[in-house]
């Protein structure tokens, strides 16, 4: 053979191999998962996944399957509005908690499944199986969030703007770290967060509440508690919060407790409700109290609430920055008030 046509023909079939070389990715397991280069079907378990692609990605297409908690959450907030796409995705793969019909999944044609790697084994081995390339993810802190957003990063060829949410994560972290160093340990203010309302769940140690609660110089009364916890109405009384965090996991709002509306429980005594200081968390692309691409604006809320002296900005504004800025989208008046649950 010439030896030029020889050189030509290793030359092509480097470049044609590059074209379809695939990409690795380390997951949470500590698995490599081999993947096609471009991404273009993704099937999604873990329910915040949806929202937080979608801030990789600015766009929902791609993703063809979701958990149905995950489709409520985006039918309940304005990701339903900015996305529209992601009405379009499957849930009937889903057959009860995060098990999934396998067959079903592979109707959809995945290019890569995402599935929690730290619900038992029942929940993963079968995706894996079947020959479909599983990531595993684990939830739960700001390392894991980051974590999160470099694997979609990757996923999604937008490295630069995975990186770019990580940055101002670490920013904002740093920048109410600065704020809050010199507050008085015996001057904050108890609060208490209750997740599902009036289920009277709450969140302490080693938990991400818990985390930001700290950040944005509260004291967490359930802090002196480990994990997921439920409390009593009579531990409450005890607690007497100078400020209640009603969460997104419950339909509830604070004039519900306001008006006394929980057969028997008795909410009339407890200063942060006589002082009206009870707050629907707020609900964007997903929703503020868990991790999120939006956490940062979570605590910039807190610390309006909970040192309005200190926080001299315009919180709105800066909402309306950060979906500008993030998600290339214009809101509205009426999104923004949805947010923030203002009605």
């Amino acid at each position: 053979m010439n030896k030029k046509l020889f050189t030509c023909l290793i030359l092509f079939s480097v470049i044609l191999s590059g074209i379809f070389i695939a990409q690795t990715i380390v997951d949470q397991r500590g698995v490599e998962v081999k993947l096609k280069d471009r991404i273009e079907r993704i099937v999604t378990l873990p329910m915040p996944a949806p929202a937080l692609l979608f801030s990789v990605d600015q766009a929902g297409n791609k993703i063809v399957g979701m958990h149905p908690a995950s489709m409520k959450a985006v039918k309940g907030s304005i990701l339903s509005e900015i996305a529209p796409e992601l009405l379009n995705a499957s849930t009937s793969f889903v057959k009860s908690g995060f098990e999934v019909n396998v067959e079903e999944v592979l109707k959809l044609r995945p290019d890569v499944v995402l599935q929690w790697c730290n619900r038992g084994e029942e929940i993963i081995t079968p995706l894996v199986n079947s020959g479909i390339p599983v990531i595993g993810l684990k939830y739960g802190n700001q390392e894991d969030l980051e974590t999160w957003l470099a694997i979609f990063g990757k996923l999604l060829n937008n490295e630069e703007q995975a990186q770019k949410i990580i940055d101002f994560h670490r920013k904002s972290i740093k920048d109410m770290q600065e704020i809050t160093a010199d507050l008085s340990q015996e001057k904050k203010p108890k609060i208490l967060y209750l997740p599902y309302g009036s289920q009277l769940y709450t969140t302490g140690k080693g938990t991400y509440n818990d985390f930001y609660f700290n950040l944005t110089g509260a004291v967490n009364l359930a802090g002196e508690l480990t994990g997921w916890k439920i409390v009593t109405m009579e531990q409450i009384l005890v607690w007497n919060p100078d400020i209640i965090y009603i969460g997104n996991f419950t339909d509830e709002m604070p004039e519900d407790y306001i008006n006394n509306s929980f057969e028997g429980q008795d909410w009339s005594s407890i200063k942060a409700v006589k002082e009206g200081k009870i707050y629907k968390v707020p609900s964007g692309v997903y929703r503020w109290d868990p991790p999120s691409q939006e956490s940062p604006m979570m605590w910039k809320w807190l610390l309006k609430i909970q040192y309005p002296e200190l926080a001299n900005y315009d919180l709105d504004k800066l909402t309306v920055e950060f979906y500008k800025e993030f998600y290339d989208y214009s809101l509205n008046a009426d999104q923004l008030s949805k947010i923030m649950h203002v009605k």
